[in-house]
């Protein structure tokens, strides 16, 4: 402790251990400083990492005569017999939807209604 040992006030007292505490606390650590600043040592040298392998999704086939797969889907119905109501309910959308799937259906086709867009996609093996 420094030379306020002897004192009376414990506030003083207090002060003065507190200080002392600090002194110490600071000497230490100027002690351990030189080991602290020691240079790290060289990280090692790794071989450059081997490029991962991408492997790339097959391209999807393309569907006959430019239809989209919705339209395939709803042609295979078409050529089961299926109404647009139907169509619709079987995949989720509204008969009108289906109306317009077919229309574009039958002008890709190039053919004049559902019977020869049946006999259509029948000839070139579509049909289920």
């Amino acid at each position: 402790m420094s030379d306020n040992t002897l004192t009376t006030d414990p506030a003083a007292a207090i002060g003065a251990a507190v200080e002392d505490t600090a002194q110490e606390v600071l000497a230490s650590a100027a002690d351990a400083a030189p080991e602290a600043a020691a240079p790290a040592p060289e990280p090692a040298v790794e071989a450059p990492a081997a490029e991962p392998v991408v492997e790339e999704a097959p391209a999807p086939e393309p569907m006959p005569l430019g239809l989209t797969p919705r339209e395939h889907e709803v042609l295979l119905l078409v050529a089961e017999g299926h109404t647009n109501r139907e169509i619709g309910e079987r995949l989720y959308m509204s008969e009108k939807t289906a109306s317009v799937h077919v229309s574009r259906i039958l002008a890709k086709l190039e053919v004049g209604g559902r019977v020869e867009a049946a006999a259509v996609a029948h000839r070139l093996g579509l049909s289920r």
